[in-house]
């Protein structure tokens, strides 16, 4: 039996995406390269920039936070190293400090806007 061309194709094409790289899938904390500068209702600075679907890093006060997804009824929420970045969209976001345990902020956390 032989195969359809268009399905030699396909298949050849398949095999071709499997062997590709993924630009910045699993990318080193350190391999960001597209920071987003941030200015908060309280007047700090934050910068933020996104290795991967499931990572934030956060350079607050001259220290690098890394942060990973986790479960928001709306917009992306991060959490990880004492902080949570909730956005919406890449123009806004909200810093809050985590307490102990914590896996939402109790704290009020302020509200941040893409520069």
């Amino acid at each position: 039996m032989r195969m359809p061309h268009f399905i030699l194709a396909a298949t050849a094409g398949a095999m071709l995406a499997a062997c590709a790289t993924p630009s910045n899938e699993h990318a080193p904390a350190g391999a960001a390269s597209n920071w987003i500068s941030y200015t908060c209702s309280d007047g700090q600075e934050v910068k933020a920039a996104y290795p991967d679907s499931d990572t934030a890093l956060l350079e607050i006060k001259g220290s690098r936070h890394s942060l990973h997804s986790v479960i928001s009824a709306s917009g992306a929420r991060y959490t990880g190293d004492g902080w949570q970045w909730w956005t919406k969209g890449m123009h806004d976001g909200m810093l809050a400090p985590l307490a102990a345990g914590e896996s939402i902020a109790s704290a009020a956390g302020v509200n941040c806007h893409a520069d």
